[in-house]
């Protein structure tokens, strides 16, 4: 029985503490508006979506840090109700009747945990440089993963997967004007390591035979890639298209997007895995609005595969503080295999 504490505790402790390497960064601001910034890509979230675009001329750019925690609803209820209620969880520990401890856990946790919950850390800062014909800088980037399920069976279905990932990336970018016409180049490449596999557990009936299950593996693996990017813009109109992970030698993921861009206004529509024919095409459609009424606030809203996303954003002089919800998009058609996830975070 000690195992279904250890279980909950892991599950309530852990969602804090570990980093993963998703396909590539994505940012409160562009998950909040659908992930439609290929052919918008006007800030250092273009480093991810499309480098062409940070030659944007703005000088000196210090975007430190940025942090954000990302939780499905159960998995943000637990930890919040975790966390309101630390002084009583340390009671109930203190306690030396294990089956008082178990129920105590099961009673108040385990319909927050039933079925699949993840949580998310993300950390990352750029230092750079931008001009009108010329960009460089060097981002780091970690990021955190702890995905659950809990079955409502008899005996609890439990699995339990957590990764962790560390980059350092160098990026550059170049541009020329022809009449009117702007055009932008750019790159990006990425060195880091992974640890894949800190927490994987697949089976309930593993913690009954082998405790130890619950240590977890820190081997690390060294890895790199590179993204290309082109941007061509015309006014407050751009068109932009991105080839993510140049180096992998599986299909090419490319991604093409359209922007209209105000300082008040920003329009952007995306389609992602172009050349993967699993993916429908509303699976591959993304639509994002980025609204400013006033300096202090930014509003965010868009479509990703299907779902609605938004949220907004405050900016205090140099601090920033935000939240909003966006979905993680797993299968190839829009509307099925997601996740939904609410997030909240600051920057500089």
């Amino acid at each position: 029985m000690k195992k279904y504490i250890i279980f909950f505790l892991v599950v309530l402790l852990s969602v804090m503490a570990f980093s993963f390497d998703l396909s590539f960064y994505n940012s409160f601001e562009t998950l909040s508006m659908g992930e439609a910034f290929t052919g918008i890509s006007d800030d250092v979230n273009a480093i991810y979506y499309n480098p062409a675009g940070l030659t944007n001329g703005k000088g000196f750019v210090f975007d430190l840090p940025n942090v954000s925690v990302n939780m499905s609803y159960g998995a943000g209820s637990a930890a919040l109700k975790a966390l309101t209620h630390i002084s009583e969880i340390k009671s109930v520990l203190a306690s030396t009747n294990t089956t008082y401890k178990v129920n105590y856990f099961l009673k108040n946790y385990e319909q927050d945990l039933l079925n699949t919950n993840r949580a998310v850390v993300k950390a990352n800062g750029y230092i750079g440089y931008s001009a009108r014909n010329f960009a460089f800088g060097i981002s780091g980037l970690s990021q955190g993963y702890v995905k659950s399920f809990v079955s409502n069976d008899l005996i609890p279905f439990i699995s339990l997967h957590a990764k962790a990932a560390a980059y350092v990336e160098g990026t550059g970018a170049v541009a020329f004007d022809i009449s009117s016409v702007k055009f932008s180049l750019g790159g990006t490449y990425r060195y880091g390591y992974v640890m894949p596999d800190i927490y994987s557990i697949d089976d309930l009936s593993v913690l009954f035979v082998n405790s130890s299950t619950f240590e977890p593996d820190l081997t690390y693996e060294a890895t790199s890639n590179a993204d290309l990017g082109v941007k061509i813009s015309k006014g407050s109109f751009a068109l932009g298209g991105l080839w993510h992970n140049v180096m992998n030698s599986s299909t090419p993921d490319l991604r093409i997007g359209t922007g209209f861009i105000t300082h008040n206004l920003t329009i952007g529509v995306d389609f992602e895995k172009l050349l993967d024919n699993r993916y429908s095409f509303f699976r591959r459609l993304h639509v994002g609005i980025r609204y400013v009424p006033f300096d202090l606030v930014r509003i965010y809203g868009g479509l990703s595969a299907g779902w609605l996303v938004g949220g907004a954003e405050l900016r205090l002089g140099d601090l920033k503080v935000y939240g909003g919800t966006y979905v993680i998009n797993a299968g190839f058609h829009a509307g099925y295999d997601y996740q939904r996830m609410y997030t909240v975070g600051f920057g500089l």
